[in-house]
C-alpha cells in the first residue's frame, strides 16, 4: 500500500510539472523563446543522441526549483542542424544552457534544452546543435552557463548574424556582449 502511494506521488508530480510546462509553452507562443520556430528543413528527422561522457547530466526537472535571483522561467527546445525553438515538454530531455537577464544568474532565464539527448553535446564546437532567436528577450542576456558538454555562442543579429561571442561554457557576466545578444547558437 505504501508503495502504491508513493507511486501517485510520483504520477502526480510529473503530470503537474508536464502540463505546467505544456502551459507555459502554449502561453508564450508568440511573446518569446518557447515560440515553435520553422528551423531550416531538417525537422525533427536530423536530430540524433550524440554519446560523449557526462559525470551528472542535467535535466529540466533538474532545475525546476529556481535560485532566489530567477524571477521567471521560459523554454527553448532545440534539435540539431537546425534553427529556431520548437514545442518540447519541459521535463524531457536534457538542458544544454541557460540564458539569464542579469549579472550572476538573475531575473529571467531560458532554459534551452534538446528533448532528443539522453547524454549531451559533442566535445566539440565544430557542429550545430541547435540555435534559435531570443525574440522578445534580445538585447537583455547578460549570463550564461552551459551543462552536459554543450557550449553557447550569442550573436548580437537575428539569425546568428552580425558580431559574437566565442564559444562560452560559463560566464556570469558577458561582459562588453551584455544587453547585445539576439541569437544563439549552441554546440
Amino acid at each position: 500500500m505504501r508503495y502504491a502511494d508513493a507511486a501517485t506521488r510520483s504520477f502526480r508530480t510529473r503530470l503537474t510539472a508536464v502540463v505546467s510546462g505544456a502551459i507555459v509553452l502554449v502561453a508564450l507562443g508568440a511573446a518569446g523563446p518557447a515560440a515553435a520556430g520553422t528551423g531550416d528543413g531538417a525537422g525533427d528527422a536530423g536530430v540524433r543522441t550524440q554519446q560523449v561522457a557526462s559525470a551528472a547530466p542535467v535535466l529540466v526537472e533538474d532545475l525546476a526549483a529556481a535560485p532566489a535571483a530567477v524571477t521567471a522561467t521560459y523554454y527553448c527546445a532545440v534539435a540539431d542542424g537546425t534553427f529556431g525553438c520548437r514545442a518540447g515538454t519541459p521535463g524531457t530531455g536534457l538542458v544544454v544552457a541557460e540564458l539569464y537577464q542579469h549579472a550572476d544568474f538573475g531575473g529571467w532565464r531560458v532554459v534551452v534544452f534538446n528533448p532528443s539527448y539522453s547524454v549531451g553535446c559533442s566535445g566539440g564546437t565544430g557542429d550545430n546543435e541547435g540555435g534559435a532567436n531570443l525574440g522578445a528577450y534580445q538585447n537583455a542576456v547578460s549570463s550564461v552557463k552551459t551543462y552536459n558538454s554543450c557550449d553557447v555562442k550569442l550573436f548580437d543579429g537575428t539569425g546568428k548574424t552580425g558580431a559574437s561571442t566565442g564559444f562560452i561554457d560559463r560566464d556570469n557576466n558577458v561582459g562588453t556582449f551584455n544587453d547585445k545578444a539576439s541569437s544563439f547558437a549552441i554546440s
